[in-house]
């Protein structure tokens, strides 16, 4: 466990295993570093692993300003950058996955590989106007949020650890609005055209929040990528399926 002062920010991260390659694990809007630990101990047993609190987000600071997919992005690759990595394979969930992809865009030199779990679609999520009143209402009630937590995650809303993660999205709140202001403006058909990362896509059928067909354009836009369905959850496969994730990583790892 270690904070380290990333673009003016203190960022908390966590760094274990020893194997290669180096997995950079980026959480979605309203998370935290914790939406990985189903898998953490899998993963760290295999290979060198970093998971990070976004800025605003679980442990990190919260500086009320910065909080958008190219910010996010520039504070992990400093953050590799400090902790001395040049080669990672970046592991995204939800809008981690445009983190993911705008880092492939930004510094492929930095990604060997892209994980993208039901992830932001490459051509941006617009939120519509009339669901933002609920939205605000939402990060100022937990039971309003642990009912919006619940939908993205349907196979999992229970128990301790579930509510855990309903407060890390109260402390993660004040992100959300210019996290989905910033998911909206995206579009990286473009800059990834011609990428030779090579890319995994999973999707959980179940998920109510992006559709496959915004999963298939991600990958018929990204050249050679994979997309593997789940059709028995949704959203969340870090936290639903935590044991098939691993799997399907450790597959398409090996491979490369």
């Amino acid at each position: 466990m270690a904070f380290l002062p990333i673009n003016g920010v203190d960022l908390y991260h966590e760094q274990a295993g020893t194997g290669d390659p180096v997995l950079v694990l980026v959480h979605g809007n309203v998370a935290s570093a914790r939406w990985w630990e189903p898998v953490w101990s899998s993963l760290t047993a295999r290979y060198t692993c970093i998971r990070v609190d976004l800025r605003g987000n679980g442990r990190s600071a919260c500086p009320g300003e910065g909080y958008n997919v190219p910010q996010y992005s520039r504070d992990v690759r400093a953050l590799l950058q400090a902790l001395g990595h040049e080669r990672v394979v970046v592991v995204g969930h939800s809008m981690g996955g445009a983190v993911a992809m705008d880092l492939a865009v930004q510094a492929p030199e930095l990604v060997q590989g892209m994980v993208l779990l039901n992830s932001a679609p490459i051509d941006g999520l617009v939120t519509p106007e009339e669901r933002k009143p609920l939205i605000e209402q939402m990060i100022r009630d937990r039971n309003l949020m642990k009912m919006a937590l619940a939908a993205v995650m349907p196979t999992a809303a229970t128990g301790a650890f579930f509510e855990q993660l309903v407060d890390d999205a109260m402390v993660a709140g004040p992100t959300v609005i210019s996290n989905y202001t910033s998911i909206s403006e995206l579009d990286y058909r473009a800059a990834l055209a011609d990428t030779q990362v090579p890319t995994l896509i999973l999707y959980g059928l179940l998920d109510g929040l992006i559709s496959l067909d915004m999963m298939e354009r991600t990958r018929d836009s990204i050249p050679n990528a994979e997309l593997r369905i789940y059709e028995d959850i949704g959203h969340s496969p870090n936290v639903e399926a935590p044991d098939r994730l691993v799997a399907d990583l450790i597959t398409f790892l090996e491979r490369r």
